[in-house]
């Protein structure tokens, strides 16, 4: 499974506690694939969501979770899913 995180956004340290954060961070970087864009994308209304976009290319995402109405409306993207993550695994 390829997963993209983003543990060090402000908007998740409400939910995780840095300690924990860290550490969670270490466990996800031990077994990541690293992916660079290749293909430029300006599909979705907000421009800075493009990069999410680019990397699902890249990584060949089967699925996109995400909470973000700019990128839940472009669902299915390219033939990806865009999902919310409740909606993903409530299956």
């Amino acid at each position: 499974m390829r997963v993209a995180a983003v543990p060090h956004r402000q908007t998740l340290a409400r939910f995780i506690d840095p300690a924990l954060r860290a550490e969670l961070l270490d466990q996800l970087l031990s077994g990541t694939e690293w992916f660079r864009p290749v293909v430029r994308v300006a599909d979705c209304r907000d421009p800075d969501d493009n990069m999410y976009l680019e990397l699902a290319l890249v990584a060949q995402a089967s699925t996109i979770l995400s909470g973000d109405q700019d990128l839940l409306v472009l669902h299915p993207w390219r033939g990806i899913p865009i999902v919310q993550p409740a909606d993903y695994l409530a299956g």
